[in-house]
């Protein structure tokens, strides 16, 4: 970024709010102090802010929940400067808000390791020995919604496909567990339900990133993750649904 803007820093409005857009939102949150005055203060040219910052102990996390009353508490008197660094903070808990929504809390593939994820010993073998000849399932999932990749076996002339649930229209789900090889073993299921709505999201989704829109599977029909860490998944699940039905709230 300092090669960007030869060095100095930016220097116009349009240029601070590139050069705040071009930060990581989960670093700026470990700044200390002084980082908070150098990337932030002197980068945005509020350098008379310096000493208000330092006093009043001002690191990234604390940066990021300032409001007016604060800066006006901590002496910052100019209304327009105030309002442009509030300007500027909204930018950036903006961002924060979205690269949040977008973090990684779980990823794994299907069918899961163990017969009793396997339709069938084949299966299973083909699991062990060849992964890439069976029908794989790629999943992750975000604060925004649930993906998952379909790739097909290596020998199938056929693409790659994405589906996605976002959680504004999931209905509900459902954990089950099945006993298999005669009630030796057992496999976790989660068991997914989305609303009609959300087809034609998936397919948005699907065409803004180049993708031809996923035919088959009926949404409103079950989305099934069976794996060992299927409990784990139904917790993180619910969290980010209720998370996102609060911020739509």
């Amino acid at each position: 970024i300092n090669a960007e803007y030869g060095g100095g820093g930016p220097t116009n409005t349009k240029e601070i709010e590139e050069y705040l857009l071009h930060l990581d939102p989960s670093e700026i949150t470990k700044w200390t102090t002084q980082e908070v005055c150098s990337q932030f203060l002197e980068r945005c040219h509020f350098h008379y802010l310096i000493e208000n910052f330092t006093v009043n102990n001002i690191n990234g996390k604390v940066l990021l929940m300032l409001e007016e009353p604060n800066l006006v508490e901590m002496g910052v008197n100019v209304i327009g400067d105030r309002l442009m660094v509030l300007s500027y903070l909204k930018l950036l808990r903006k961002k924060k808000i979205e690269s949040d929504k977008m973090a990684t809390l779980w990823q794994g593939e299907t069918p899961a390791p163990g017969l009793q994820y396997s339709e069938d010993c084949g299966q299973c073998c083909a699991r062990i020995c060849c992964p890439c000849c069976i029908t794989r399932k790629q999943w992750r999932i975000t604060g925004q919604g649930i993906f998952y990749r379909i790739v097909p076996p290596c020998s199938w002339f056929t693409t790659v496909t994405q589906e996605y649930i976002d959680f504004r229209f999931l209905k509900d789900i459902e954990l089950r567990t099945k006993n298999n090889c005669a009630c030796f073993c057992q496999s976790h299921e989660l068991h997914m339900f989305a609303d009609q709505k959300a087809e034609g999201l998936a397919q948005k989704h699907d065409e803004e990133n180049d993708k031809a829109p996923v035919m088959g599977q009926p949404w409103g029909a079950a989305h099934l993750l069976a794996h060992p860490e299927a409990k784990e998944v139904e917790n993180i699940v619910r969290t980010a649904w209720s998370n996102a039905r609060l911020v739509a709230e």
